[in-house]
């Protein structure tokens, strides 16, 4: 599916009543949620399209937000921090082992060493040699919270 089509579908979508909606989710995707809201029903159909056509949202992330909206159905105050936005070019830099290391923002993930890593996670376990959390081992989890 090309995305002008998923766009057309999605409006169709938006046309749709509640019960409309429901029948499109069952003939689609079986069972639909069991959602009042013809407005949360329709986003939630048209976010599956768009996840069938061009892929989901990767399993941390899913599983952050499901975290979040558990802590906000606990407690209405809850506002999730956002984590650290590291744009292009910035650097950071780490002391282990007795060295110095540096790792490259780009546009395409991290550099370090000139190989290019799509996760700072998979830089810190190149440095240590077990898997870790890239954020943490950086040092970046307290820089979201200040």
């Amino acid at each position: 599916m090309t995305a002008r089509t998923i766009a057309e579908e999605v409006q169709a979508l938006e046309r749709l009543d509640l019960e409309g909606l429901r029948i499109e989710w069952r003939r689609r995707w079986g069972d639909p949620p069991k959602l009042r809201s013809r407005e949360l029903m329709a986003h939630a159909a048209a976010y599956r399209l768009q996840a069938q056509a061009f892929g989901d949202l990767p399993a941390p992330t899913r599983r952050r937000i499901a975290e979040w909206g558990r802590r906000f159905a606990r407690d209405r105050s809850f506002r999730p921090v956002p984590g650290p936005v590291l744009t292009p070019g910035c650097s950071l830099i780490r002391e282990w082992g007795d060295a110095r290391h540096e790792v490259w923002v780009t546009d395409a993930g991290f550099s370090y060493q000139g190989k290019a890593f799509t996760s700072l996670s998979a830089v810190a376990q190149h440095i240590t040699g077990v898997k870790r959390s890239g954020i943490l081992f950086f040092g970046l989890r307290g820089t979201a919270r200040s």
